[in-house]
């Protein structure tokens, strides 16, 4: 199958979604990579079955429309809880881009269920691809730092976007012996904890596809040691929740996939033991993992604090929240900042859009996690490989999600994307039900 322009257009935002700090802001919006490479594609979609005369479109998608009516409805009844100009301001904006992204949603799922398997499996080596480049960056922004003390943001992000996107480089943890700076690697996402959990995603579909077949697929454990020793860098707790939850979801998965228990354990004993050495014999390590283990710091303190404002944020709306992406306006006494964002997307989705919408949400991501359960039982052996990761990648970043913020970004649209034309594609058919005539019906 010969991709068509649409395909391109797809594939061309599902490489980018990762990429947040190539960006155009001005003082009405700011403008991503993907906002405009998505408006495009949907732009295109229209006019495309506009010419054919064709308003089709799949169950998966009427599904999806009827969930963005859902949400638009409890996002503009939010409208009447707004308190000033500002939370205003902050709604449309929220409301602009989500608009885009869901419709995208929408749009893309109804081509790639039209288009069939070929352009699926482009989908999600599209968006793998985008994140090894993401991470290849981030590799590269940390070796030009400590090596060179060079900003890469500043030669790469800077004459992209004439200067507008975000060149901040490298993030900064903090010191060991007030001389050695600690780094952590944001690459092309603006920060650590997003890229941290964003690779849960790329990780487990490019584990669970390897483990099928690991001899023919060897040159897919390069890039699961590349995102693996990134995700490591980025010091991201969160991800780190989210590795171990999604490895507890995939288990049943690994049956027979897995090497012989003794391969296993050498490995398993390799691995510590290098780390047990680097530990020892590093103060450098030793100061930065006593740092991101112990349970008594700032950032968790933060969190938890978060969490204790819930009851106040949503006692005088407690059914359709403050305002949809006005949690910074709410929080400015807290934070200090008028664009911060809240520690959880659960705690955004709550406190934004009350307990209708955090409801909504729930029964949308119960869902998005029935769909990836299904596409693992698709008849394709491959597929049902990549089921599997869907469903381990969209457990450990809901995980990741309750202290930190990424499942409202636009990659998960790409996850729910590939969710739900997975199931709609390769989902078996439910048996029929046997009906028993009744006595009544043989007289």
């Amino acid at each position: 199958m010969r991709p068509t322009r649409l395909d391109w257009l797809l594939l061309a935002t599902l490489v980018v979604p990762t990429w947040e700090k190539i960006r155009w802001e001005t003082s009405a919006v700011s403008l991503t990579i993907t906002n405009i490479i998505a408006s495009i594609f949907i732009a295109v979609f229209i006019l495309d079955r506009l010419r054919r005369r064709d308003p089709q479109l799949p169950t998966a998608s009427v599904a999806l429309l009827g969930f963005m009516l859902a949400f638009a409805a409890v996002y503009l009844a939010g409208y009447f809880d707004l308190r000033d100009r500002d939370a205003l301001a902050f709604w449309v904006k929220g409301i602009v881009t989500w608009s885009v992204h869901f419709a995208f949603l929408v749009c893309a799922t109804a081509h790639v269920v039209r288009r069939g398997r070929a352009l699926f499996l482009r989908c999600i080596w599209a968006f793998v691809a985008g994140m090894i480049v993401n991470c290849v960056y981030g590799a590269v922004q940390l070796a030009l730092q400590v090596g060179a003390g060079v900003n890469l943001d500043t030669l790469v992000v800077g004459p992209l976007t004439a200067g507008q996107g975000k060149q901040g480089g490298l993030g900064v943890f903090g010191q060991v012996g007030g001389e050695k700076t600690v780094y952590r690697i944001n690459a092309l996402t603006g920060d650590p904890n997003h890229l941290g959990v964003m690779l849960c995603v790329p990780l487990f579909l490019v584990f669970a596809w390897y483990l099928r077949d690991r001899r023919a697929r060897r040159w897919a454990v390069a890039a699961l040691v590349l995102m693996l020793a990134v995700q490591t860098l980025t010091l991201s707790r969160s991800a780190a929740l989210g590795d171990v939850v999604g490895l507890l979801v995939l288990l049943p998965g690994l049956r027979g996939h897995l090497p012989s228990a003794r391969r296993m354990a050498i490995g398993a004993g390799i691995v510590v033991a290098a780390a047990l050495a680097v530990y020892t014999s590093s103060h450098f390590v030793q100061t930065v993992v006593s740092a991101r283990t112990q349970l008594s710091g700032s950032g968790v303190l933060t969190h938890l604090q978060f969490y204790q404002l819930v009851p106040p944020a949503l006692n005088p709306n407690p059914l359709f929240g403050m305002g949809f992406n006005t949690f910074a306006v709410f929080y400015e006494f807290l934070t200090g900042r008028t664009d911060y964002g809240p520690h959880s997307s659960w705690i955004a989705t709550l406190v934004e859009t009350g307990v209708v919408g955090f409801t909504l949400y729930l029964g949308y991501f119960v869902w998005l996690l029935g769909n990836a359960l299904r596409t693992r039982l698709a008849a394709d052996p491959d597929i049902g490989r990549f089921g599997w990761g869907l469903a381990a990648a969209l457990t450990g970043t809901a995980a990741a999600n309750l202290f930190y913020l990424t499942m409202t970004l636009e990659y998960f649209f790409v996850v729910a994307l590939l969710a739900v034309a997975g199931a709609a594609l390769f989902a078996p058919e439910p048996a029929p039900v046997a009906r028993t005539a009744s006595v009544g019906s043989l007289a």
